[in-house]
């Protein structure tokens, strides 16, 4: 009995070999593409929603997406979340980082939202992750700034991306720069319209997909060959139940889960809060939502920086503009935050002191 169920096994494992092999040779198997727009897909996670799509050396998104992605030069712009410019080889607005660290290297991760994508300013270079690292470098400390900042992210997308990508870097201090939009899921209809497409591809893409089992050609031949999904409008209740997923305030439970891997990884984490700008931070109305982070931070020993006080510097010194609109920062306004990170980073948490 044993031998032939054996002999059985054998010799489906060879037919469903050879079913493989054959599909795969005549190309009746279709494939399956992540849902992407402009810089944006699908995240599996439904904690994070979307993710930058990678993109290859030139800047451009990869081939064959649903829906035709265009290149990642900003040629197709998801409202007014986008920023043009180059991607990195994962689609973040960064340079490439081995992800091994060099040794003797302090190694900053950035998580953040637009403000720290750097919307609304042209390059990356004046963007505060890219002048941190200069003004520390310039200080003595042999310092690698990478950022994770992706437009429209709340915390809870923040820390999870954190989980998902940066840990990976071993960073010495995570840099979690905080909005007052952080409790709240602004992202200009970003995650809706992906998914509203994915809906419209019978809500079949990558993302949503057993990465392993969509390898196989013969199981894309029967799942979506043979027994193809219902592609129609798009479902809403569908769509509700996954931006409710990331839509919900979730920032003290995620200034938990951060503090639970900075004691597992071993690294701090440094709060620096954006305000929204004002003509007049002296007269500013939104001091309880800066006390709401602060407390959070002093909870779970965070350091912390507000950076009004370095904005309101900034303006004192001179007339010229530090802001593009009340959430962005412009290029001085950049070079304003990451000199007041440095003097924090420098002073209070000393790099290899």
């Amino acid at each position: 009995m044993i031998k032939k169920l054996a002999l059985t096994f054998v010799a489906l494992a060879i037919s469903l070999l050879a079913a493989e092999l054959m599909l795969r040779l005549v190309g009746a198997a279709p494939k399956i593409y992540p849902i992407e727009r402009g810089r944006f897909r699908l995240a599996r996670n439904p904690k994070i929603g979307y993710e930058p799509a990678p993109v290859d050396y030139r800047g451009e998104a990869k081939p064959g997406a649903q829906g035709g992605a265009p290149k990642a030069g900003g040629e197709e712009r998801l409202a007014f979340y986008d920023y043009l410019g180059a991607s990195n080889r994962l689609g973040f607005r960064d340079v490439d980082h081995e992800v091994a660290k060099p040794s003797g290297v302090y190694r900053i991760v950035v998580i953040g939202d637009s403000i720290a994508a750097g919307l609304k300013v042209d390059r990356f270079e004046d963007t505060f992750p890219a002048i941190l690292g200069e003004r520390l470098n310039a200080q003595g400390v042999k310092a690698e700034v990478i950022s994770l900042a992706v437009s429209g992210y709340n915390t809870q997308q923040e820390v999870e991306t954190l989980r998902e990508k940066g840990l990976r870097y071993k960073p010495d201090l995570v840099l979690l720069s905080y909005s007052l939009s952080s409790r709240e899921h602004i992202d200009g209809d970003i995650y809706k319209t992906l998914l509203e497409e994915e809906q419209h591809h019978g809500g079949v893409s990558s993302a949503r997909t057993n990465p392993y089992l969509v390898k196989s050609a013969l199981y894309r031949f029967f799942r979506y060959r043979v027994f193809p999904p219902h592609r129609g409008p798009a479902d809403p209740k569908r769509v509700e139940q996954f931006l409710a997923d990331v839509s919900t305030d979730r920032v003290a439970e995620y200034f938990g889960v951060l503090d639970e891997l900075s004691k597992k990884n071993g690294f701090q984490v440094l709060v620096a809060v954006f305000p929204r700008f004002t003509k007049n931070f002296h007269a500013y109305p939104l001091g309880e939502q800066h006390a709401y982070a602060k407390n959070l931070a002093a909870l779970h020993k965070f350091h912390y920086l507000d950076l009004i006080d370095a904005f309101q510097a900034c303006r004192d010194a001179s007339p010229e503009p530090i802001e593009v609109d009340n959430f962005h920062p412009n290029v001085r306004g950049h070079r304003c935050a990451a000199e007041a990170m440095a003097g924090k980073i420098l002073g209070e948490i000393k790099p290899g002191g």
